[in-house]
């Protein structure tokens, strides 16, 4: 099958939100301590419609006949102040459709996301994956990503 790569719009949002809310449902199964907030979905549509509008953001998708199977997300942040490159980009989300995987869509998404980066003079890209997601990193070491920090967490005790 056919299938392109093309900036996101507002018409997408809903495809695009469709696959955001199956990887999530992932992400609770491979690590239980991730908890759905009541309101996650509305916060989350209403986000996607403003940071759309950003020019520090890009969503990219994969259609395949008009519907969208799989999407990034990239942004660029400002590092800390004592370490250089002074920006760099992150992929928030790249999600593929559980049928559309392993048909190199995921390094489709990641190399349309370099070239907008790179044409914004961005040289770095950085991504966090939960350490329990073998997929994602097995994808990204491949890709020669290397890891950088780890994020620990601990619940602080309201017994005082």
């Amino acid at each position: 099958m056919s299938t392109f790569l093309r900036g996101a719009g507002r018409r997408d949002l809903d495809a695009i939100h469709g696959l955001w809310r199956g990887r999530r449902d992932e992400e609770v199964e491979l690590h239980r301590d991730l908890v759905w907030s009541p309101d996650a979905e509305l916060q989350i549509r209403e986000h996607r419609e403003l940071v759309l509008a950003d020019p520090r953001t890009y969503f990219v998708v994969a259609d395949e006949r008009g519907k969208v199977v799989a999407f990034a997300h990239a942004q660029i942040e400002s590092n800390d102040l004592a370490y250089l490159p002074e920006r760099y980009g992150v992929l928030v989300d790249p999600l593929v459709q559980e049928s559309h995987r392993g048909q190199g869509l995921a390094r489709r998404l990641l190399d349309h996301v370099d070239e907008w980066l790179r044409s914004r003079g961005v040289t770095e890209l950085r991504a966090r994956v939960l350490e329990s997601d073998v997929a994602a990193r097995r994808f990204l070491t491949r890709v020669g990503g290397t890891p950088l920090l780890s994020t620990f967490r601990r619940e602080i005790s309201q017994d005082r």
